[in-house]
Parts: C-alpha cells; structure tokens; sequence
C-alpha cells in the first residue's frame, strides 16, 4: 500500500474519532472527612460524566452536590452508603470544563474538582 494512502487512512480515522477527555481520579484532601472519596471525569464535545467514589468505615447518609466553576448547581443527591462498600455516584450533564464536587456527611464536608 503507498505511503500517501496510509496516512490518508490515519488522517479520516483521527478525524472521525470522538474528542474525548478524561481527567484521573483525584484524591481529596480528607483531613477531617469520615470517608475515602474519588472523583473521575469524562467529557465529549457535548456532554461530561462525572463519577464520584465514596467508602465510608461505617453507614452514613453522604450528600453529594456537583457544580460548575461558577458555583452553579448542576446536581445533587443524598444517598446512604454501607460500611466498607464502594458506593458511586454517577451524572451525565451538559459539557463543562470546571466541575467541583462537595460532599457531605454528619457535619463534615469536602470538595473535589477544579474549582
């Protein structure tokens, strides 16, 4: 096969790939957080996924609230989490650059993000 056909193939297949970005799992800084969290987010040029991670040492109810850089509420849910048993929290939302999580649970709060 010539070379020019070669790169024209990797050309078409380069530009009919979907641009997708994913940011790692991120720690948080959880000094006084009761819970082990992560987050992880996947974006399009259309949407963004976000998936947040929780494992708590014993049962707790967690609320988790997701915002944009500007502090605008995208999501939010409270669910209860078993101890010792990875719960996640997923969202699909309209694509955004700067998406924070803040988690709460028996006064204690933490954020994770880029906000």
């Amino acid at each position: 096969m010539p070379h020019r056909m070669l790169r024209s193939a990797a050309t078409v297949l380069l530009a009919s790939a979907p641009l997708v970005a994913a940011a790692p799992a991120q720690a948080a800084p959880q000094q006084n957080f009761p819970c082990h969290v992560s987050l992880n987010t996947v974006s399009n040029n259309v949407i963004t996924t976000v998936s947040v991670g929780v494992i708590c040492d014993q049962k707790r109810t967690v609320g988790v609230q997701i915002t944009e850089g500007d502090d605008t509420v995208l999501a939010s849910v409270k669910k209860t989490v078993e101890a010792g048993v990875e719960e996640r929290f997923t969202f699909t939302l309209p694509r955004s650059l700067e998406v924070c999580a803040a988690l709460k649970t028996d006064g204690a709060t933490t954020q994770l993000g880029n906000c």
